[in-house]
């Protein structure tokens, strides 16, 4: 029985005009399809060719990206306290080394191929309501990573960002800003140098994973692979395999050109309604979540100034340059969607704006996993579902975006309204002391309630030296996975590999 018709094949599954179109498709034959040319596609492919492999990449466009999504720098944005109670410490621990890594290996790759890098720093903010949260966040990042994060005080953070609507932030170091679109010129052109064949797939992909050898047809062309790596969010929409749910997000850029900020990485607000931004010169450059979609520029103006304007009063009806709608990005519960879906099938999702760091992560995971038998992608399987779309998911995310806004609100005002202590006149030098006017009596104030923590007090880092801080490049994870990698059987099991007529061996 010929190829074509055997058992599980992907003709067999096609309707009956198009195995008729099949036989004039033009077949490509090669071990490895790449699904996706992002930054995780690209560097998977180029890994993967360099290590003997034949790799054909389909390329299927940028999809939607933030203009912010340009940092190199480890972690995650699910907080490390819920991490840990979804993995454990000691997985969560790895996870962390495992980004730190892919952070320097980009690094690195960016200082040889001559990208642009920096300014450098990361900075998360929080609000006073979400401070706690921040604090319990560096504890434990202290415990996992130490030296892998600095605090800032209140005063600190309105002398770095010239602002004082955030009681707290936490700095993660390494970190430097890249010019992201010149690093992935310098990835394909690696890609290509190492032998992998570029394929533009225009439409829809419609896809056939069962079998040993996979097949994607799309056009006149047929992919026939024995495994498939599915990357990036368009990758995902092209195949169609597993739906993720999106949020919508506005951006754009503001002229200011009053306020001299001296810091200049990236800034994200903790929270479920949190903004994120950088200063170049004059400009802020703004992006904040929204609870529904933007579908015109202007709507999309309106909202990205109102949310700038609660940071940065001055930025008023200044002119919003190359503002974004109907922007919606992945939502992955803020860890990477990175797993083996069918056999043979891998899947990478970044999380929003971090696409640079995961795709290096996931790169690293999927090419260990095929080419070293590496399992620890087994680490991210507790997070493969978090992307999928569902209304229940969509209700909470509603419900949580509002919380956070009302809370911010009226955080705010009770601080605008807090009563001023009276002051009491003395009386005029000329007066008498007998008809001197008495004093109206005093209420005493009641006393502010003691907050759980001394947020402004919990570190000792100074004006001068927390920008020195967020410089500095840790290397904490060195002794720590030095200790892994001495477990040699662990997280390793055997893995099938297949002969070149498509029959599995030992």
């Amino acid at each position: 029985m010929s190829e074509q018709f055997s058992s599980r094949s992907g003709a067999q599954q096609l309707p009956a005009e198009g195995r008729q179109n099949a036989v004039s498709k033009r077949t490509l034959d090669c071990d490895i399809c790449v699904v996706g040319n992002d930054v995780a596609g690209l560097v998977m492919a180029g890994d993967l060719a360099s290590r003997g492999r034949d790799v054909v990449l389909l390329t299927t466009g940028e999809g939607a990206r933030l203009s912010l999504d340009g940092t190199l720098a480890p972690g995650f944005a699910m907080p490390t306290e819920e991490l840990v109670a979804r993995v454990g410490e000691a997985d969560a621990q790895e996870l962390l080394i495992l980004s730190d890594h892919a952070a320097e290996r980009g690094l690195l790759f960016a200082q040889k191929a001559g990208v642009t890098a920096g300014p450098r720093g990361r900075l998360t903010v929080a609000r006073p309501h979400e401070a706690e949260g921040l604090l319990r966040e560096h504890e434990l990042r202290q415990k996992l990573a130490p030296d892998s994060t600095v605090l800032v005080q209140a005063e600190d953070v309105a002398a770095l960002l010239g602002t004082s609507a955030y009681a707290l932030a936490l700095g993660v170091v390494p970190a430097e800003r890249i010019d992201a679109q010149a690093l992935r010129a310098a990835l394909e052109e690696a890609a290509r140098s190492a032998g992998v064949r570029f394929v533009p797939a225009d439409g829809t992909v419609a896809a056939d994973l069962n079998g040993l050898r996979k097949y994607l047809d799309f056009g006149r062309v047929r992919v026939r692979a024995f495994q498939v790596v599915v990357s990036g969010a368009p990758a995902f929409a092209r195949v169609g395999t597993v739906p993720f749910q999106t949020i919508p997000w506005v951006c754009g850029t503001f002229r200011v050109p009053g306020p001299e900020v001296p810091y200049a990485g990236l800034v994200d607000e903790a929270g479920p309604a949190g903004a994120r931004f950088h200063w170049t010169g004059d400009r802020l450059t703004f992006a904040a979540m929204t609870a529904t979609t933007a579908f015109t520029r202007v709507g999309a103006a309106r909202v990205v100034r109102r949310h700038a304007s609660e940071i940065y009063p001055e930025v008023g009806h200044n002119l919003v340059e190359g503002t974004r709608a109907r922007l919606r990005l992945p939502q992955t519960g803020g860890m990477p969607l990175i797993h083996e879906g069918e056999r043979g099938v891998w899947y990478a999702l970044a999380a929003s704006g971090d696409e640079l760091t995961h795709g290096l992560m996931a790169a690293a995971l999927i090419v260990g996993a095929i080419a070293e038998r590496d399992d620890r992608i087994v680490l991210l399987q507790p997070f493969a579902a978090a992307a999928r779309r569902s209304w229940a998911s969509r209700i909470a995310r509603f419900a949580g975006f509002w919380h956070a806004r009302l809370a911010a609100k009226l955080q705010g005002e009770a601080a605008s309204a807090a009563p001023e202590p009276a002051i009491v006149e003395p009386a005029p030098a000329d007066t008498p002391p007998q008809e001197a006017a008495a004093p109206e009596p005093v209420t005493p104030l009641a006393p502010p309630a003691p907050p759980r923590r001394r947020v402004a007090a919990a570190t000792a880092a100074s004006r001068h030296a927390a920008r020195a801080a967020l410089h500095k490049a840790s290397g904490w994870a060195s002794d720590v996975a030095a200790r892994a990698a001495a477990e040699s059987a662990r997280r390793r099991r055997p893995r099938r590999e297949m002969d070149e007529d498509g029959t599995q061996r030992q």
